[in-house]
């Protein structure tokens, strides 16, 4: 440690109330009037809450300040070598009174090391993340950041004609994700090498326990009463500028009729929320990027408005960054930028 006035250490109870108070200094000097402070339900929420639960490294001052953070919410991945944790990489921050920039070794990176060496000593199989330029300059200089890809988007505009709601499919807005959930995403799970757990434990906790969940609308596809299909759709906001967004997706691939009353039903809520866009994110090698362009969703980089760059580090020999470029299905969900 350089600093001989600061502590690097884990997370302690209580901690969370000065890592708050940094944490909104540090964003509204960054985004400016328009930040809104983040409440101590919405932390509890990402960290305390999460069912795979938490990670947090601290550099504190004697006085009790947050020097510096870097925090990881972990989330359950299947893969072909069974359930294994990634680590979301979010929340990094260093107050503007311990920054030192590029030239040495910074706050930021040694409040980093003790996490990376604890969260592979626990067997966390890889940390991500999608980290603003100056994060991603650094983590490249000194954390062994690897971009796996840039972050492009399906754009469908809405002067394009309606898409028709397929007969057979019940299509409704629920308030609670059903339990019969966990059936779909075996499914689903058959169809994909590796993706987030998407069982009732972690959508319940992502889209209805979230502080948040009045931004978000959560969509079910039934035939003949079984669940078939589920979306989570932002429909007042996007990454895109004038958006609705398309968070979460869960349908079997084969199962196209479900995936047609789905968008029928994500164009319709765009129409009715007034947006010119609607937008997701797949993998570009995906069965889902494929389908969505087929139904008039167009590739639009994301550097059209802020280039998004997913990075990874990986801590076990088995995953290598060929599987992954290939076999890592994701959505924004699996992201803080939904």
């Amino acid at each position: 440690m350089t600093n001989p006035e600061l502590t690097i250490r884990w997370y302690q109870p209580g901690d969370e109330h000065a890592i708050l108070k940094t944490f909104n200094f540090v964003f509204r000097e960054v985004c400016g009037q328009d930040y809104v402070d983040r409440s101590a339900a919405a932390w509890h929420w990402a960290y305390l809450q999460n069912p795979a639960g938490h990670r947090i490294s601290l550099a504190v001052a004697a006085d009790g300040t947050v020097a510096s953070q870097y925090a990881g919410m972990p989330m359950r991945v299947d893969t072909p070598f069974g359930e294994r944790l990634f680590v979301h990489c979010v929340d990094s921050m260093t107050h503007p009174k311990w920054r030192q920039g590029l030239r040495a070794k910074s706050l930021f990176v040694e409040t980093c090391m003790p996490f990376w060496a604890h969260c592979k000593a626990i067997g966390d199989a890889l940390f991500y993340g999608l980290p603003v330029d100056a994060a991603f300059r650094i983590g490249q200089r000194y954390l062994k950041y690897h971009e796996m890809c840039v972050v492009d988007f399906v754009i469908r505009d809405r002067s394009l004609p309606k898409l028709q709601m397929p007969s057979g499919i019940e299509v409704e807005q629920v308030v609670t994700v059903p339990l019969e959930v966990d059936a779909l995403y075996a499914r689903c799970r058959a169809d994909k090498q590796c993706l987030l757990q998407r069982d009732h434990r972690y959508l319940h906790w992502r889209y209805v326990q979230n502080p948040a969940h009045q931004d978000f609308e959560v969509w079910t596809a039934r035939r003949s009463g079984q669940l078939c299909g589920v979306m989570v759709l932002k429909p007042n906001q996007g990454l895109a500028p004038d958006a609705a967004m398309i968070c979460d997706w869960l349908v079997p691939e084969s199962d196209t009729v479900v995936l047609d009353a789905l968008l029928a039903k994500a164009t319709e809520r765009q129409q009715q929320a007034g947006r010119e866009r609607l937008m997701a994110v797949f993998p570009q090698w995906s069965h889902e990027w494929h389908a969505f362009i087929a139904r008039g969703f167009i590739k639009t980089p994301s550097a059209n408005w802020h280039q998004r760059r997913l990075i990874h580090n990986i801590n076990v020999p088995y995953l290598t960054p060929e599987f992954l470029a290939t076999s890592w299905w994701f959505t924004l969900g699996d992201s803080d930028l939904a």
